[in-house]
């Protein structure tokens, strides 16, 4: 008698601790950006900008450039001299997703959160700092990764 009551429990308990294993879209976006993220890091964020976008994504700045349509006309605005974060040992863009969303059958979804850019050392040795928020959408592809249709981001003022 007793087990019978228990068996509801435990095939909820069971059914739980296997989904857990599974990520779901709004899960696997974070993953996603993370890695992005990660990448622009290690390889700098044209280049991974470059690995993530989709060929017909749309790049909207903070306002100092003009927006980027298409992963072609990026890869010509990447190679342009003094053009985005080439190389991270001296300019350093990243970021750290704080929310996801994800369309019912989980090929539309977007992340946003914050982003810091700490630049090459000036005349005086230091080294300038950004930050400000972001926003990014994303589709999936035909093999089912997760590619940039379209980001943006804001910066916040600078410190007094």
């Amino acid at each position: 008698m007793r087990l019978r009551r228990l068996a509801p429990v435990l095939i909820l308990a069971a059914a739980s601790s296997v989904s857990s294993g599974f990520a779901g879209p709004k899960e696997d976006l974070m993953n996603t950006d993370r890695a992005f993220s990660a990448m622009s890091i290690a390889k700098g964020s044209n280049a991974a900008f470059l690995f993530y976008m989709a060929d017909d994504a749309r790049i909207f700045g903070i306002g100092t450039e003009p927006p980027i349509y298409g992963k072609e006309a990026a890869a010509k605005r990447f190679a342009e001299p003094g053009s985005g974060n080439g190389d991270p040992k001296v300019n350093v863009l990243s970021w750290s997703p704080e929310h996801a969303d994800a369309s019912a059958d989980g090929t539309v979804g977007w992340t946003d959160g914050v982003w810091t850019f700490v630049g090459a050392p000036n005349e005086k040795g230091e080294r300038p700092k950004a930050s400000g928020h972001y926003l990014t959408v994303w589709k999936k592809d035909a093999e089912g990764d997760w590619k940039l249709e379209a980001d943006m981001g804001t910066m916040n003022p600078a410190p007094k």
